[in-house]
Parts: C-alpha cells; structure tokens; sequence
C-alpha cells in the first residue's frame, strides 16, 4: 500500500471558539463546581478531494486504513494543545479527557470557567453538550415471546420480504465483509451468532470492545444488541435463520446506551472503522442535532465506510428523526434539492410484513440544520425495510420478537455486506444509490418523508452492484489522472494562485464553492489541453471570510481544494 503525504488545513482563526447556545445557558444556571460533559471540537479536516487524488491506486480497504491514519494525524496535530491545557487543570474542574479523531473533536467533563477559557483558544472552532437527556438506546416498542407459528418458518419473515434468500441463491451471503454493530452488546455465546463472530486473536476470546466498561468484553447484558445482530448474520444454528447476511463476520461493540453516552458512541465507531468494519449499524439517537456526530459520519464517508442508523420511533410528526438519524445521505436522491452537506448516514424507517410503514416510524423532512432548513429541507428516512414483528435471536439463548426502527436498521446493513460480498468496489454513496434506486416503492411517487425511497430490495440491489463494474467505480469515484495543487497563499487575503495537471485535454470549469456547496465564483471556462495550467484569482470583494473550495472539472473529472478567506 502506498502512503503519501496527505494535506489537510489547521486554520488558527483570528476569533475565538464559539460555545454552542444550548451549552451556554447550560452554563449560565450551573455553579462552577459542576462539570458539564462536552465536546471540543478542533480546527482542521481532511480534504476529500486530495484523499482522492492520494488513493487512487488503492483498494477501498487500503483506502479505509489510508483515512483513519490520516483523520488520527490531524487529530494528534490540532488537538494537542488543547489537551496539554486541559491536563492543567485538577480533577475537580475537568476529567475523563478523550480524543477522538473521527470527529476531530476532544470529549471531557469540565466546569463552566474551564469551558469558558478553552473557548477563546484560536485553534477551538465549537464546544457543544455532550450529555442530552433524552440521547440513548432507540427502545423497541414491542418485545415479546415468538410465536411457534413465527418459529416453525426455516428462514424468518422479514428475511424473506427483502428477497434475501434469493441473493444467498446467486453465491453472495456476506462473506468477507465485517459489519459492526454498535448496541448494547452482542451474546457472542448464542449459536446463531458465534461461528460469525469478528476477533483479532487466534483464541478468538476477543469479539470486539466495550466502552461502556472500558474492557474488551462486549457481551450483551440487555438483549436489544443480540437482537439487532441476529438480523445481520443469524445463521439459523438453533432453527431459525434471522440474518440478512449469515456469511458475515459480526463485530461486537458495546457503548454506554443511557445518558451522558454519545462520546462512547463516536468510540464505537472509531473502533470499528479502525479495525476494518466496512459496515456500521447503530440503533441510537438525541433530540439534539449533534455536530461532532455528523463530522464522524461525514468522515467515515470519506473513509468508504457505511452507516445504517435507525430513524426513531417517535410517530408521524414531522421533524421526529433522532441525531444522528438527521445527518445527510451519501447520494442525494434526484427528489431531494443537492445542497448541502453529506456523510454515511442511511437513514432507516420501519414497514410491517404487508410493506406499510408502521404508525411509530419517524418522519422527517429534517429542517433544523443550518445546510438544511425549512426552506431547503432533507428528506428523511432514505429507505425502510420490515420492522414490526421481528424475530431475531435472543440474548442467552432462542428467540425473541422485537418492533421498532431498531430492527430496520441491521436489515439495511445486512444488504450493505450482501453487495459489498457481489462487489467489494463499491463506494458508499453506490451502495446507497443502488438500494435507493432499486428498492420497493411505497406511499407517495418518489422519495418522500414517510418510507424514503421504499422498501429495500437486497436481491434487485445485488444485481445492481454487480452491474456495476469495477472500471465504472473508479471512473464514478476518483480523479485519477487529474491533480489540483494547494491554493497559495493559504489563508488567503485578496489573490490566490494554483495549478492543475491533467493527462487529458478537455472542456475545464474552474470554480469556487463555499461549505455549503454553493457556487460563489467561476474563475475559468474554456478547452484545456493536456499538461500544466496555472490560474491567478483576484477575491471579489463581496465574498466574505470562511472556508471554501477551488474545485476543477476537466473532461467529467473532478478535483477540490480547500482554501480559508480571511481579510
């Protein structure tokens, strides 16, 4: 494999972090004896643009292991300082420091002058709760005994509906791909799971990490973990086959699913990008829109990690997604306006076995964003698969029968690894695209708000990702013969100046965006030939401070640098 330098930008602005303003009236009615769970998050991101160019010789696993080295060297570089500050103060005033790289941001329980003074660091851009009361485990809404009717069936109902059986016909169950359920834990005792299960030693005593307890023992002590993973890769040892992709291997990781846990959930799922999980399932969510879990999921769609995240059980209302449920798709769907932001979030609602969305499935369109607003929403879920009435197996032993968003959320990871098994070159944003496209259309034409795009279709997604070809996926995907320099200088006061290489001659557009996707200026258009062009741009005086990017097209290739304007 082979690394390369990779460039990222550490901005030390001239203003100081801003304190998030649901944590600032926090504050304002806590004594300063109180320590206040936060999150830190730092100056300085990866460049998808660049990582692209960096990687395109690589597998989409090199390319994984290429980002998380990368996401932990900005980490190391931007939070440093504000960790050596920390560590000055005693354990009274702050505790329990954790860096987290996939969000670039610093977890710790501190008061509120310590907020206060690490909020005017330059190299702070927000400080956020860490800790919302309502943040935690996505509760079934119905738990009960399985029927004997329910266990008489060989392969069980919600299995079938997706037409996953008939994928397992063509050859493809999951094998090779590893899929990480971040739950409660995961009985890795139950003989429907063990044979699958994920370790990384030859004894096989190690399925994953609890961060709840801090100690290498995942095992399930509530059963919502055991039931979620039956539903990836439930082999039907004990009589029942529950998995969508019983050839997958299950990696067990268990987070704190009660109030205060949302930085053991970005652990999590540290945990399982670093160690190989192409796959993520997660059934957790908060009322409160959290910014360091939308940056992890932006950046394990840089990584070409997938994350299937259960939409909530809060009804038809709409605006009743949980965080991180409310983050963006990897592919916008063409009912959905492309504007803002994205990540590897795929967002799942729940049908019952006659494909009817069930009457607690929540509903989007998420408004509250500042890239998506009442104005220019998201629509949200993006699909739905069987979660009314699931038969799963169960914590010690047998089966049990679960109903929520929960139970749609490993259905939709379990086709992820059955596509990922058909083509293991697919991109996250091809693997959401092909479901989406493929997937059952229910309720309203399009994608709506009430199923997203439909119900999931494993064996119609299967034949597409096998269509699509691994020629297809590079070209989609990476600029392979197209490099953009840095923009110098960097920050940039008034002039800017970069080149582009490109092998082949074509039709350029040479633009600037801001970091909501928005094109604010178009530096060229013209017929390039192949080789060197160098550009010099004069910033127009009616665009502001901040951050945005260069992005160069060149005969349908496309480049992005990132540059901060500051006068």
């Amino acid at each position: 494999m082979k690394y390369l330098f990779v460039l990222f930008c550490l901005t030390a602005l001239a203003f100081a972090g801003t304190i998030h303003p649901d944590l600032q009236d926090l504050m304002d009615y806590s004594s300063d004896i109180e320590l206040i769970p936060v999150f830190i998050l730092a100056h300085g991101e990866l460049d998808a643009g660049w990582i692209d160019a960096a990687t395109v010789d690589m597998t989409r696993s090199e390319k994984q292991e290429f980002v998380v080295d990368a996401l932990k060297q900005i980490a190391e570089s931007s939070q440093d300082g504000i960790i050596e500050d920390l560590e000055i103060y005693s354990s009274d005033c702050v505790r329990n420091i954790v860096s987290l790289w996939l969000s670039n941001a610093v977890y710790c329980e501190a008061t509120p002058s310590v907020i206060l003074q690490i909020s005017l660091r330059a190299d702070v851009s927000l400080i956020e709760m860490a800790a919302h009361e309502d943040a935690g485990l996505i509760e079934p809404v119905d738990v009960h005994h399985s029927t004997h009717e329910e266990l008489d069936k060989a392969i069980t109902w919600s299995v079938t509906q997706i037409n996953a059986d008939d994928v397992w016909a063509l050859g493809y169950n999951g094998t090779g791909v590893i899929v990480a359920v971040i739950d409660t834990g995961t009985d890795y005792n139950h003989p429907d799971l063990h044979n699958n299960m994920w370790h990384d030693t030859d004894a096989g005593y190690h399925y994953g990490w609890d961060f709840y307890d801090g100690d290498n023992d995942p095992m399930d002590t509530y059963g919502h973990g055991t039931h979620c993973s039956g539903s990836v890769c439930g082999d039907g040892a004990q009589g029942t086959e529950t998995g969508v992709a019983p050839g997958a291997t299950l990696m067990a990781i268990r987070i704190n699913y009660y109030y205060g846990g949302e930085a053991t959930w970005i652990q999590g799922m540290e945990f399982g990008t670093d160690n190989g999980a192409s796959v993520l399932s997660m059934s957790l969510g908060s009322t409160h829109g959290n910014t360091a879990l939308r940056t992890a999921n932006e950046n394990l769609l840089t990584a070409g990690v997938f994350h299937s995240v259960a939409a909530a059980n809060s009804g038809p209302g709409a605006g009743t997604i949980l965080s991180p449920g409310d983050s963006p798709p990897p592919w916008f769907h063409p009912d959905q306006t492309y504007h803002g932001g994205q990540s590897a979030v795929v967002t799942a609602g729940a049908t019952n076995s006659s494909d009817v969305i069930a009457s607690w499935s929540s509903r989007g369109p998420v408004t509250w964003w500042t890239d998506y607003t009442g104005s220019t929403p998201l629509i949200d879920p993006d699909i739905c698969a069987p979660g009314v009435n699931v038969v799963s197996t169960k914590w010690l032993g047998g089966y049990t029968t679960m109903s929520g968003t929960s139970m749609a959320t490993p259905h939709i990871a379990g086709v992820a690894a059955l596509m990922l098994d058909a083509n293991d070159n697919l991109t996250v944003a091809q693997i959401d695209s092909l479901m989406e496209v493929t997937a059952l259309e229910l309720g309203a034409g399009g994608k709506d708000n009430t199923y997203g795009a439909g119900r999931v279709d494993a064996y119609q997604a299967v034949l597409g990702a096998l269509w699509v070809g691994v020629a297809d996926t590079d070209e989609a995907t990476r600029p392979a013969d197209l490099i953009l320099s840095p923009v110098s200088p960097n920050p940039v006061n008034g002039f800017a100046s970069f080149e582009i290489y490109t092998s082949r001659a074509g039709t350029s557009d040479i633009s600037v965006f801001d970091i909501s996707g928005r094109r604010v200026a178009s530096i060229s258009s013209s017929e390039v030939s192949s080789g060197t062009h160098a550009y010099n741009w004069m910033v127009p005086s009616e665009i502001g401070n901040g951050i945005y990017f260069v992005r160069a097209s060149v005969d349908g290739r496309t480049v992005s640098s990132r540059m901060t304007i500051i006068r």
